[in-house]
């Protein structure tokens, strides 16, 4: 019994080829949807803002792109639009991860082609939705 208890807090079986990036401009988010990577056995791979995060996209190639809304210099939106036009990351999932809850905001996120989900959130919940995205996107 005990052990299946502290079974929740060990990652799971290591998939480190499977990278994630996640592009958020708060240190607090970024830790949280880091756990949920590595909680999943995934790499995390950082970006605080879109230009980076555009940037890092391109030269990482990763497997899913977990996306804050609010970023100090392009929106959300703006650097998924970005990452969409461009032939290298045009067919990498997107989960937006945001505070923004206006139904507004949450139709843009999925006009983008991307997933949406609201913070503030659980480490479990947001690994969900990565092994979700990733069971639906990445072959084994």
């Amino acid at each position: 019994m005990l052990s299946k208890v502290f079974s929740i807090f060990k990652p799971r079986a290591q998939q480190k080829h499977i990278k994630v990036l996640i592009i958020e401009d708060t240190e607090v988010d970024m830790r949280l949807a880091c756990s949920a990577v590595e909680k999943g056995g995934y790499t995390a791979l950082k970006a605080y803002d879109g230009k980076s995060g555009f940037e890092r996209a391109l030269a990482e190639k990763p497997h899913m792109i977990i996306l804050d809304y609010m970023l100090p210099d392009i929106k959300g939106p703006d650097v998924c639009k970005l990452l969409k036009a461009h032939l290298d990351t045009s067919t990498i999932p997107v989960l937006f991860l945001t505070s923004m809850t206006d139904p507004d905001y949450v139709v843009n996120c999925f006009e983008q082609e991307g997933d949406y989900l609201s913070k503030p959130i659980s480490v479990n919940l947001l690994l969900k939705h990565i092994d979700a995205i990733l069971k639906e996107h990445v072959s084994p």
